[in-house]
């Protein structure tokens, strides 16, 4: 049940294209937390590692479905028949 509510969400955020809002979030942040506060830097900094990390599932994903089984049967030559 927890799996598919978790797959559910992530199809939900790769719609709303959340990954590249969360990227210039957390860049926005990080530059505003060099200029006033470090602590706003280390807060805005896990929503960029946030977006990453979903790009980075994201690019997995895609691999994993643009691989080509590989057919053995087609690259040795057939066995020799015996008479």
């Amino acid at each position: 049940m927890g799996i598919k509510k978790l797959i559910e969400y992530y199809r939900l955020l790769k719609a709303k294209k959340i990954d590249n809002i969360l990227i210039y979030i957390g860049i926005a942040g990080v530059i505003v937390g060099m200029l006033t506060n470090p602590m706003i830097n280390q807060i805005f900094a896990w929503f960029v590692l946030l977006g990453f990390s979903i790009k980075l599932y994201d690019f997995t994903e895609e691999i994993e479905r643009s691989l080509i089984p590989y057919d053995f049967n087609m690259l040795l030559p057939p066995p020799k028949k015996k008479r």
